[in-house]
C-alpha cells in the first residue's frame, strides 16, 4: 500500500487529512485489540446478514439483482449467487441492517460495520485479497465515519438524518480506498465523490428504506 502522501496542508482542509490518517493506516500498525475488535465486528456482520438474508427485503434486492445480472464478481451472501461488486454491496448491505441487529457506535450514531463490511467484502473478493486486507480496510472504514460522525454530531442526526447512510458513505468509501491502496490526495476525491451520493431520512425509521440505506451507503461509498 503506498505511504500517505507528506505534501502540506493546512488546518483547513479536513477531507485530505482525514484521507491521509486513513491511507497511513497498515495492519502491522494496527494494535492487536484493535484486530480483534475488527474480527469481532466482521464475524457479527455475517451472522447477522445470514440471518437477515430470510427477510423479504433481502429476497426483494436478491431477486432483482439477479434479474439485472452482471459480471459474476462478488457473492450475495445467503443465497451464493455472484453479481457485479456494486449490486454485492448492495444486497448485502441491506440484508445486514434489515433486521437491526448490527453493532453501534455512538460516535457516528450509527452502524459502522452495516456499510463498510459490505463494499470491502465484495471488493476484496473481486480482487481476491486476503485477510489482513480486509481487516485494515475495515478499520480504516470504521475510523473514517466515526471522525466524520464526530465533526458531524448529534444535530445531525437530530436533524432527521440517518447517519448509517449518511456518514456510513464515507467509511464504504474510505474502506475501498484501503484495500485499493490509494494515496490521500485520490482517497480525499473519493470521499468527495462518497459525500454528493450521501442519503438516508430517519423518517423511513419502521419501513424497508432503514436497511435500504445501509445498503446505498455500502454500494454508493464503493
Amino acid at each position: 500500500m503506498p505511504q500517505a502522501t507528506t505534501a502540506a496542508f493546512d488546518d483547513t482542509d479536513l477531507t485530505l487529512r482525514l484521507a491521509a490518517h486513513g491511507m497511513g493506516l497498515t495492519f502491522e500498525s494496527l494494535p492487536r485489540e484493535t484486530i480483534e475488535v475488527a474480527r469481532h465486528c466482521l464475524i457479527d456482520w455475517l451472522g447477522v446478514t445470514l440471518a437477515g438474508s430470510r427477510e423479504p427485503l433481502a429476497e426483494i434486492m436478491r431477486a432483482e439483482a439477479l434479474e439485472e445480472g452482471g459480471a459474476s464478481q462478488a457473492t450475495i451472501l445467503g443465497g451464493g449467487a455472484k453479481t457485479s461488486v456494486i449490486q454485492a454491496a448492495l444486497v448485502n448491505g441491506a440484508t445486514g441492517h434489515a433486521l437491526d441487529y448490527d453493532d453501534v457506535n455512538l460516535t457516528m450514531i450509527g452502524h459502522p460495520t452495516a456499510a463498510v463490511a459490505p463494499a470491502i467484502l465484495a471488493l476484496a473478493e473481486k480482487n481476491g485479497l486476503g485477510g489482513k486486507a480486509l481487516l485494515t480496510a475495515l478499520v480504516t472504514g470504521i475510523e473514517t465515519e466515526c471522525r466524520v460522525g464526530a465533526m458531524m454530531n448529534e444535530a445531525h442526526y437530530n436533524a432527521g438524518w440517518h447517519a448509517t447512510g449518511t456518514v456510513g458513505t464515507f467509511g464504504a468509501a474510505a474502506g475501498a480506498a484501503s484495500l485499493l491502496g490509494l494515496d490521500a490526495e485520490t482517497c480525499a476525491r473519493a470521499l468527495g465523490i462518497a459525500g454528493t451520493q450521501a442519503a438516508g431520512l430517519k423518517s423511513m425509521f419502521g419501513t424497508m428504506c432503514k436497511p435500504f440505506h445501509a445498503g446505498k451507503a455500502a454500494s454508493n461509498g464503493l
